[in-house]
């Protein structure tokens, strides 16, 4: 009965954020910009300057460009989420009978889905600019796969700054430092190409295998182990990140 409940309040949730969404469209038209502009500028401007073997670049770059607009598109769910914590919405769904978690659940569920499709005009557009992946049908299977683990990993990672974050601002920083993440990684660059130091972090933080799991796929790369560790990063920072934002949502409904 519970669950049947939360699922009934977090689709109905799900329905009220995405009408906030389409009534005010422009941080889901900025998140679209945003990536196929990092396209142009890599591709285009610094393609000419980079080593990354025999491979084009807009192949090499659109990996780590598709994780980057994950990156930036969720975002807007810490903010939104963040508005209804401090503008009163929530004192009156507290006055309501829904399950509690259902606000929190409808966030995540529209973020999901919204980065799912800015992920697919991305991957069109790169192809518009020239990107020529050699995936299969099951190789695409497994892209998504990883993706939909990405994405889920940095919705709640965006919940818990959205919780947490004073005001936009700190919104802001908080996601910027997540978007810091993949230009140390492997994103633009292969990370034996980085400064000691910056290779020894760009190895051992979570962007960089999900990217060259990713990588791989769409172009036959080699993984080097990058699926298993991709998983278990996602799998681990979901987690943490869920029951955080559960412990935080619960001890703001008690003050």
């Amino acid at each position: 009965m519970f669950k049947t409940r939360l699922f009934t309040d977090s689709f109905i949730m799900f329905k009220r954020n995405l009408t906030k969404t389409m009534r005010s469209p422009q941080s889901m038209v900025m998140a679209i910009i945003v990536p196929v502009v990092m396209m142009i500028l890599f591709g285009y401007v610094f393609g000419g300057i980079a080593n990354v073997g025999e491979l084009s670049y807009i192949n090499f770059i659109v990996p780590g460009i598709i994780v980057q607009c994950v990156t930036n598109a969720s975002s807007a769910t810490a903010i939104s989420l963040h508005n209804d914590m401090n503008k009163g919405i929530i004192d009156r769904f507290r006055s309501m009978a829904i399950a509690k978690s259902a606000v929190i659940s409808g966030h995540v569920w529209l973020s999901v889905i919204r980065s799912m499709v800015i992920t697919a005009i991305t991957i069109g557009a790169a192809f518009v600019m020239g990107f020529r992946p050699n995936a299969g049908f099951s190789d695409w299977l497994m892209i998504s796969a990883i993706l939909t683990l990405f994405i889920v990993a940095v919705t709640w990672v965006a919940v818990v700054i959205g919780l947490l974050s004073a005001d936009a601002e700190s919104i802001s920083g908080g996601m910027f430092l997540l978007t810091i993440l993949t230009f140390l990684s492997s994103a633009f660059t292969p990370t034996y190409a980085l400064p000691n130091v910056l290779r020894v972090f760009a190895q051992h933080q979570p962007m960089t295998p999900v990217i060259d799991a990713v990588r791989s796929l769409m172009l036959g790369v080699p993984a080097n182990g990058a699926f298993l560790t991709a998983f278990l990063w996602c799998l681990g920072i979901t987690l943490l990140a869920f029951v955080a934002s559960v412990h935080i949502y619960k001890s703001k409904l008690t003050r």
